[in-house]
Order: structure tokens, then sequence, then C-alpha cells
């Protein structure tokens, strides 16, 4: 029996399937929560050798995509005038467009190299809100990972994709990453909303793949609708109201030479 790593119930063994083109990996699906979680993953230090995996082609035009999301949402629900943290900010793209929108965004990741938002790496600042995004399925612990975000912010706007119901077949969801293997966890909705309430925290979701945790009490309807506004021109909008720091982090630069 393995023990499920979000509610600590049983979880049974759906299938078996070559990650990284040569370890036979078992998953297993919680009974309880609908947690789907692979085996201890041996190999998750030879998977990180590259942190950003080559068959990953979207990640530029994904943040491009979150910021404008991120932008919306974070601009209407929180202080728009504090501080905010990209968690696991890959090479620092996000951090520097959400700085070029005007929101004052640091930066912090264990394994990239910060190569476009350097001299704004997290120090231990206050934080409104941390964004995390596509993370939470390169959690093998998440339970220890929730608990480090939350104490830097217990509001995390985050992006994973919920695992359809029924289990996709290996063939038939890419989002499994067999081929890089660096995606060990797989969340339904029940086990998002047992990991909110395990750290007292309300849970909103698009339904899809972009999330909130927070204390603070929102509209289902309210979270929906603002993570459809980038569809529309909302963020232009916002941006004649917010002052973008490309120049005067530029300038901030120029004169420490």
């Amino acid at each position: 029996m393995v023990t499920c790593n979000i509610c600590q119930n049983r979880s049974h063994k759906v299938f078996r399937h070559e990650v990284r083109g040569k370890y036979a990996v078992e998953y297993f699906l919680c009974d309880n929560c609908g947690f789907l979680q692979t085996e201890s993953p041996f190999w998750i230090k030879e998977a990180y050798e590259d942190p950003i995996n080559l068959s990953d082609t979207g990640y530029v035009t994904r943040n491009v995509y979150l910021s404008r999301r991120a932008l919306i949402i974070l601009y209407f629900l929180f202080d728009r005038q504090a501080r905010f943290l990209d968690y696991a900010g890959g090479y620092g793209i996000l951090t520097r467009l959400m700085r070029d929108y005007g929101l004052d965004f640091l930066w912090s990741d264990e394994y990239t190299p910060n190569l476009f938002a350097r001299g704004f790496e997290f120090k231990g600042e206050d934080i409104e809100a941390v964004t995390c995004f596509e993370c939470f399925e390169h959690f093998v612990d998440p339970l220890t990972e929730i608990k480090k975000i939350t104490a830097i912010s217990k509001n995390i706007l985050f992006s994973t994709t919920l695992l359809p119901d029924p289990l996709p077949s290996p063939e038939a969801w890419d989002y499994y990453g067999f081929e890089h293997g660096q995606h060990v966890a797989f969340y339904s909705k029940k086990s998002l909303e047992h990991l909110a309430r395990a750290h007292n925290l309300n849970f909103y979701t698009n339904g899809l793949n972009l999330h909130l945790f927070t204390p603070k009490p929102i509209s289902d309807i309210l979270f929906k609708t603002l993570s459809l506004a980038s569809r529309f021109p909302m963020g232009r909008i916002l941006r004649m109201f917010l002052e973008s720091k490309m120049t005067s982090d530029s300038r901030r630069f120029s004169v420490s030479r």
C-alpha cells in the first residue's frame, strides 16, 4: 500500500509507464482525495540536470499568457502597491514582465538561474501574494512545499492542470510528462481543497488550470471572471493606471555602476 502525499489515505496503483525513456515507474491514485502521484521519484535529480526541459517549447508564451492573467487577478484582489513574489520563477521572465506592467515583483528559484530579473531576488521581504506557476506538479512532497510558501504569504496564485475524471490513459494526456520525468504530482479539485483546508485557506479555481489559495473570502464567480478577463483588453486598460518599472529599473542599475 502507498500512502497519499496529500491526505495520508490509501492510494492504489493505476498504471506503470516508462519515464525518461528508461525507467518503469508506478503511478498511484488516492482512494479518498483523487490525488495521483508517482512512486518515490528516484530519477528526480537526473530530471533536473536541465531544469527547463527540452520539450517545454511553450515556456515563453506561457509566461506572457500567465503574466496577463496574474496582473488582472492581483490588481483587483490584492494590494497592488505591495510586493509580490514569483516562487520557483525559472529564468525570471514572469518577474520581469510583471515589473514591466508596474507591479513590484521579486524572484526566487532553487534550481534555475535568474537571467531576466537579476537584482530582484527575494531576500525575505514582506510579500502580499505569491505566484507559483506550473510548479505544483513538480512537488515530491506537496505538504512541505505549501508550508514553505505559506510562510512567505498565505495568498498563493498558482497554475497546474487539474487531473481529468475519468483518469486519462498514459497515451491520452501529455501532462504526465513521461519524457522528462519532472511531473510527479497530479491534483484533483478535491485534493487541492484538502490542501487549502490543511492550511486554513479558501480555495478558488477556474475549474481547469488556474487556482488561488487565500484566507480572503471572495466570490467563486469573481475569481472565474477575473481569470477569463485576460481574453479581453483588460490588461491594457489596467496598465494605464500603473507605472511600468522598466525604465526605473534600468536607471537604478545604470546609476549603481
